[in-house]
């Protein structure tokens, strides 16, 4: 008699609990989510990649073209002031722009701190960022270009 009703105990036994099913769902979705994120944070350090590889080409010029146009002369050969650059489109480089941001001189007063913020739409979210020094000159080839008629 006691045989039978233990044959029937461990026939209800069978199969998980609802507890178990919750928790082997929970780790389930928090595995896929976990996956998806590591997805994501790949996919913008693609992007960033492939936006340092279009702008690598033009950067080194662009800073180069900066350091020798940034300061406007005035007609005596003195400096007037730091030229503007806002919304600049980025030569060679289609569908980007840049801003310089320009840093008052530390201890040297001929050497600006500038920081040029390379973008595709907003400045707040740049492409990339390239940080030089900016010294207060007007280079003598500029200057022989302007007094030449």
């Amino acid at each position: 008699m006691f045989s039978c009703c233990r044959r029937e105990a461990t026939a209800l036994k069978r199969g998980f609990s609802l507890i178990e099913v919750l928790l082997a769902m929970a780790i389930f979705v928090l595995a896929v989510t976990a996956l998806m994120g590591m997805f994501q944070f790949g996919g913008g350090m693609e992007a960033t990649a492939r936006a340092y590889a279009e702008l690598a080409p033009s950067v080194e010029n662009l800073a180069e073209t900066i350091v020798h146009d940034a300061w406007l002369p005035a007609p005596d050969g003195t400096i007037l002031e730091l030229r503007t650059y806002k919304g600049e489109p980025v030569p060679d480089a289609p569908g980007y722009l840049y801003d310089l941001d320009v840093a008052p001189p530390g201890e040297d007063p001929s050497l600006y701190w500038a920081t040029l913020r390379i973008y595709r739409s907003t400045p707040e979210r740049p492409a990339a960022k390239l940080s030089f020094l900016l010294p207060r000159r007007v280079p003598v080839a500029r200057r022989l270009e302007q007094s030449i008629p």
